[in-house]
């Protein structure tokens, strides 16, 4: 498998506004793919389109080589598509256990029948489902917490217990919307070395962030927009000294002169 998500010049528009302009991103198995660009550039809306929160009115988005292009959101994640949100987003009176097996309840293939009158499959099916969580506590240093509601931990454990929920479905493209929103230097760089391990497990996976130092250190490959449209692509050292980045972000001297 060459990409594990293809978009295809794809456009996005609410009332007659542009969002998204024609971008075409390819990512690959493993790689760590970082979407950048200024507040209201259209980031997340591409987000959205990828996990079918909205349909794109031109162009086409691909995973695994199938198209998805607006699929309902539900079935996208079932076939491996999973996301995180910039506000994060977990049963906060449920513990750290419980909210991460909602996350492997995705995948299961278990009807609510088998739960009343416990199957043989239910149970083989919920004894993986409490393995594979306990692999992911063990992962993310959460095992100590399992029993604590979510509510109760801080913004980074909280940002992790997330990222573990999404990783118990089993997908092949995790998607990022500013994982580091909120953290401190500390949470920031633990929660960098886990991207990086994930990434090593063969999920593509895309990001937004603002933390312009993560996204250079940690990301593969690179796409700034603005306004909805590419202005750039590439390794981050491109990236980082292409002007129309600079540009984007800072302002030209033509702007200055122009107040």
């Amino acid at each position: 498998m060459k990409y594990v998500l293809e978009i295809d010049n794809v456009s996005k528009f609410f009332h007659g506004l542009v969002a998204i302009d024609d971008l075409t991103i390819k990512v690959k198995p493993g790689q760590i793919y970082g979407i950048i660009g200024p507040n209201g550039a259209g980031k997340t809306t591409l987000f959205n389109c990828v996990t079918g929160i909205y349909t794109p009115e031109q162009g086409t988005i691909k995973y695994k080589g199938e198209d998805i292009t607006g699929m309902q959101p539900h079935k996208i994640a079932q076939k491996g598509v999973l996301r995180t949100f910039q506000n994060i987003r977990l049963f906060s009176d449920m513990s750290v256990a419980e909210n991460i097996m909602a996350g492997y309840h995705t995948k299961s293939k278990q009807k609510w029948y088998h739960a009343i009158f416990h199957t043989p499959a239910y149970k083989k099916d919920e004894k993986a489902a409490w393995k594979k969580v306990e692999e992911l506590m063990e992962f993310f240093n959460l095992t100590h917490l399992a029993t604590n509601p979510t509510g109760d931990l801080s913004y980074g454990n909280q940002r992790k217990v997330e990222m573990a929920r999404a990783l118990a479905a089993n997908p092949e493209l995790l998607i990022l919307d500013e994982p580091a929103a909120g953290l401190n230097e500390n949470e920031t760089i633990e929660l960098t070395e886990i991207i990086r391990k994930i990434s090593q497990m063969d999920i593509g996976i895309m990001m937004i962030e603002h933390d312009m130092e993560m996204v250079m250190s940690l990301t593969d490959y690179i796409t700034v927009i603005n306004f909805g449209k590419e202005i750039s692509q590439g390794e981050p050292n491109f990236v980082q000294n292409d002007p129309r980045v600079i540009e984007a972000y800072i302002g030209s001297d033509d702007d200055e002169e122009d107040e």
